[in-house]
Formats: C-alpha cells, structure tokens, sequence
C-alpha cells in the first residue's frame, strides 16, 4: 500500500513534467538519452511499477481494500501515517452522484462503491456512514438504487447502455445490507423479489452460475459467489431455496473446481487451478451449508448443511497448493512460481481463513487467520460490531470504534 501511494506521488511528478515540456522544441539525441534521469532513482524496476500503477487506476480503490482487509484477516494494524493518507484517499473518490470513483480521475461505479464502504468500515469509521455524517451516506444509498433496472437486476453505472451483471448485483446488495438499507423506501416487497427472480435465471444447466440469465454466460466461480451471496442478501427467508434438483447440480458443480494431482481450485472447467478461487468456491459452499432450510424431499442435496468442508474437497491437497503459491519474499500468487499480487494475496487469504475455520469447527486447531464472513467480505468480528453499532444507534451518543486498527480523525473532521 505504502509503494502504492509512492507510485502515485511518481506519476504527478511525472503528469507536471510532461505539462512544462509540451511547448518545448525537440531534444536533441543526447537530450533524449537523458532524459529517463530527470526523476531521481528512476530506473527500469520502477518505471515497470508506475506503468502498473497507470493500469490499476480502475480498480485502485478495490486494491486498497485488499491490502487493508488482507492486514484485517492476519491481525497486523496499518502504521498511523497509512491509514489517515487511506482515509483521505477513500474521501477523495466520492463523487456529487454520492458513489465512489476507483481513482479521482475517474468516474463512480458500484464496485469502488463497495470497496469504499468496506473500506470505512475496517477503518472504524462507522460515523463517516450515517445519514448526514462527512460520506453522506443518504447519498449512497440513492446512487446505488439509481443503478437499479426494470428486470430487478442493477448495473455497474450510470452509463444507459450498461447492463446488469450478478457482480454489480452483488456489489449492489452487499452495500445497502452494510449500510442497512436494503428495505425498500416505499415500502413495496416485491422489489428484491424481482432481483431473486433474476438471479435465479442466471444458474445454468450444469448447476454452476453465469453472470447474466438465460444461459447468456457460461458458470464461473466467481459469479457463482455473486449470485448465491446476493440471493442471501437480497432474501435471508429463503435460506437460497433452490430446487433441489438445480442444488444437486451446485453441489456437484462446485465439488468438481478441485483439479486433479494439483489440489486447487479452477474457476470453470478445462481451466487450471488459481488460488483466487479458494474464496469464490470455498465462500459458495459455506452459502449453501447451514441455508437450506425444510425440503418436501429429502435429497443429498437438502443435506447439505450437514456435510462439512472436508467432504466436499481434498482439503489438504488445497492447503497444498496455496502453500505452494506462497511466496518467500511475500505475497500470494496466482499459480505456483508466479509474481503475487494484492488481489490474489488477499483472496488467497480469505479463501484460507474459510478453510481453517472448517479445519477448526472439525479438529479443534486454533486458526491463525480472523474468520471473514462468507457475504460481506469483511472480518465476522467487525461485521457484527457493525450490526450493534446500527442497532443501537440511537441510544449511543458517541461511539468510541475501538477495533484493532485505528480510529484516528481526518483532518477538521469529525469523529
């Protein structure tokens, strides 16, 4: 996070170099040859990671949120200076819409809109989310419901041809239950039953999830996750009711993700194993277990919540290759001997956080990872400090969110 920022502060240096020499006649080819030196400590290593840093701008406020949740899940606190200039950086990416952009230079969408939530939450800036408070979380709210189409299903943003997408339902969903507004202001229930309509249209025959209905996707772990999270969020009552017949087909769906001798997880078949996959299909199992409430018949399928991880995978064939993926200097890849990043770092983690807590309710190990939870993405503990908090808003007066990261305020701001 801290080379990240550092990146940052390169590229201005960079943009205000390049606006002084735009009315420049042309160097010379000594000029020229000198000119990679004008940044101090500039070198090829560098100039790599500032091109990285360009690349990432749309999706730099989701990358925060790895690295920060990432620190959340082994319990380690981000330096002082780390999480105010984070702070200030969530600040600077809200737009007047009230969504949050990925970078300053770009527009709101609903997935920085998430990170940003999630991100104020693992902060312990509760107060920065209520009505009226410094994020103006009313606004939020109505940027999410605008991006809401006619079918129940939302979009990603404003844009008229976009679509709707089981990721930006997701995204969707999981920001309004974080910001407890997931009821309809109108009072009108049939609202989210349109978008579990919707959902349900995108399971495929194969029993897996695409991102869009009808068969117009192929199933993908990753929007399988989406689709069974949103349909916990968008109807809790329902326990993910599925037939039992398309569950059967989950189930097996889900069970074949483990590849071969290798151990991990592939995100659709015929792909190999990524350990990115480790959260998306370890997240849907725990979805299923435990939600399947009372069935006319009693199948496999409908036992679902009775099975644990360890009969659904080789779980210590999985442990494998995220141990594997694991590098020496740090970080998780996605595949054995590969570069890490924070995207793969942190669902690396999260995915390995869901297996030793199943690895704990069954042996009685003491995980060394905080638990997160299955649907918001976010550490069970501080999830539920949200929930209190929420509760019982109006019989506190000042909340001191003493959680192990920090709850230092922003500058003229309140706490």
């Amino acid at each position: 996070l801290s080379s990240g920022f550092a990146a940052l502060k390169h590229l201005e240096q960079l943009d205000r170099k390049d606006a002084a020499e735009d009315d420049r006649p042309e160097p010379s080819d000594e000029q020229a040859q000198g000119k990679r030196h004008l940044l101090p400590g500039l070198g090829s290593e560098k100039a790599g990671k500032l091109l990285a840093a360009c690349v990432a701008e749309p999706s730099l406020l989701s990358a925060v949120y790895w690295v920060v949740c990432g620190h959340a899940l082994v319990g380690k606190a981000l330096p002082a200076e780390l999480q105010v200039r984070t702070l200030e950086f969530v600040l600077s990416c809200q737009c007047q819409s009230g969504g949050f952009s990925p970078h300053p230079n770009h527009p709101a969408h609903i997935l920085p809109t998430l990170s940003a939530v999630q991100l104020l939450i693992l902060l312990g800036r509760h107060d920065m989310l209520e009505v009226g408070g410094p994020c103006r979380a009313e606004e939020i709210i109505s940027y999410v419901r605008s991006l809401r189409l006619p079918d129940g299903s939302f979009r990603g943003r404003t844009a008229v041809a976009s679509e709707g997408d089981c990721r930006f339902v997701y995204a969707a969903l999981c920001t309004l239950s974080l910001l407890s507004a997931l009821a309809d202001p109108d009072g009108d229930s049939q609202v989210l039953d349109e978008t579990v309509a919707w959902l349900l249209r995108c399971q495929n025959l194969d029993g897996g999830f695409g991102c869009r209905p009808d068969g117009e996707c192929e199933s993908h772990a990753g929007h399988t996750f989406c689709s069974l999270a949103s349909l916990r969020l968008a109807d809790e009552r329902s326990k993910l009711s599925l037939p039992p017949r398309n569950r059967s087909r989950l189930v097996r769906w889900l069970c074949d993700r483990q590849c071969g001798t290798a151990g991990g997880l592939n995100g659709r078949p015929g792909k190999a194993p990524d350990v990115c996959y480790t959260w998306w299909t370890l997240a849907s199992v725990e979805l299923l277990r435990g939600s399947c409430g009372k069935a006319s018949t009693e199948t496999a399928a409908d036992l679902v919540d009775e099975l644990d991880m360890a009969d659904f995978f080789e779980l210590s064939d999985l442990r494998g290759f995220i141990a594997k993926c694991m590098c020496s200097a740090g970080g998780v890849s996605a595949h054995p001997g590969d570069d890490p990043d924070p995207f793969h770092t942190f669902f690396g983690l999260a995915g390995l956080s869901l297996l030793d807590h199943a690895d704990s309710s069954r042996t009685g190990a003491k995980p060394w990872l905080a638990s997160i939870s299955p649907v918001v993405a976010i550490p069970v503990a501080m999830f539920h400090r949200l929930r209190f908090i929420m509760e019982h808003h109006e019989d506190m007066v000042d909340v001191q969110t003493e959680v192990w990261m920090f709850a230092l305020p922003l500058r003229g701001t309140p706490r």
